[in-house]
């Protein structure tokens, strides 16, 4: 049986700096690798295919990048931290740090 590729769009939005999967993993801050499974997976910025045949050049819009990086940013902020503030709190919950050897 044949394997069924997803559609991904080969028009990227008009007069947007394009970046190659290596340039936006680093604008990211992950592997380029991370960011190609996050792709397979349907996770992070949307990328472009440059030709619809199998093995076209893949490209990610600068600004859908940058979207993507605040988004991630909001969302972690908007969470609470599940290390302590502290390292007196470590300390209370029974945590010894590298000071009290």
């Amino acid at each position: 049986m044949p394997r069924i590729k997803k559609s991904v769009p080969t028009e990227p939005p008009s007069c947007d700096v394009l970046l190659t999967p290596a340039e936006a993993a680093h604008r990211i801050g992950i592997a380029p690798g991370t960011l190609k499974n996050w792709s397979a997976r349907g996770k992070g910025p949307r990328r472009y295919r440059m030709s619809p045949t199998f093995g076209g050049r893949v490209r990610y819009s600068e600004r859908e990048v940058a979207t993507f990086v605040e988004e991630v940013k909001a969302g972690a902020l908007a969470r609470p931290s599940k290390l302590p503030a502290t390292s007196a709190g470590s300390r209370a919950a029974g945590v010894q740090t590298g000071d009290e050897a």
